[in-house]
C-alpha cells in the first residue's frame, strides 16, 4: 500500500505524468487505477457506452490517456503499435469539453460484424481497456 500511496502523492503534484513512474514503483494497472481514485484525479482510462441505437453490437468502447511524453503521443491509431481487439480506432488530442478530459485519448470499439452484448459485455470491455492500458504504459496487468 506504501507504493500506492506514494505514487497517488506523485500524482497530485505533477499530475498524469507521474505514469512515467508506475513501472519503477512495480505497481499494477489495477494498483495505478486505485492511486488516481485516492489521489482524486480523473482517470487515464474511459469506458463509454456504444449508442449505435440502429445496429445491437458490444458493450461499448474503451480509450486510454496517452501523456504529452509518451512516445506515441500526438499518434494516429495506425500509428501505435497494440495488439487490441479490432485494432485501434480512435485517436484524438482533446482540447476541452464535458465528456472527454483534456489529453490525447486513443481507443478501440466493439462495433464491428461479430460483436455483441454476449461476447462483449461491459466487464470485458472494462479489462479490454486495462489491457490497452498496460501495453500502452508497460504497466504489469
Amino acid at each position: 500500500m506504501n507504493n500506492i500511496n506514494f505514487f497517488a502523492d506523485r500524482l497530485r503534484k505533477i499530475g498524469d505524468e507521474a505514469l512515467k513512474e508506475a513501472l519503477y514503483l512495480n505497481l499494477n494497472v489495477n494498483e495505478v487505477l486505485l492511486s488516481y481514485e485516492i489521489a482524486g484525479i480523473p482517470s487515464p482510462i474511459m469506458i463509454k457506452r456504444n449508442t449505435l441505437a440502429y445496429i445491437e453490437r458490444g458493450w461499448g468502447n474503451g480509450y486510454v490517456k496517452i501523456i504529452p511524453s509518451h512516445k506515441d503521443y500526438g499518434k494516429g491509431y495506425d500509428d501505435i503499435d497494440v495488439s487490441i481487439h479490432g485494432g485501434l480506432t480512435f485517436s484524438e488530442i482533446i482540447q476541452s469539453g464535458d465528456e472527454w478530459p483534456e489529453g490525447h485519448w486513443v481507443g478501440f470499439d466493439t462495433a464491428h460484424s461479430n460483436d455483441d452484448l454476449t461476447s462483449w459485455p461491459k466487464e470485458l470491455v472494462i479489462d479490454e481497456t486495462k489491457d490497452l492500458f498496460s501495453q500502452i504504459y508497460k504497466i504489469k496487468r
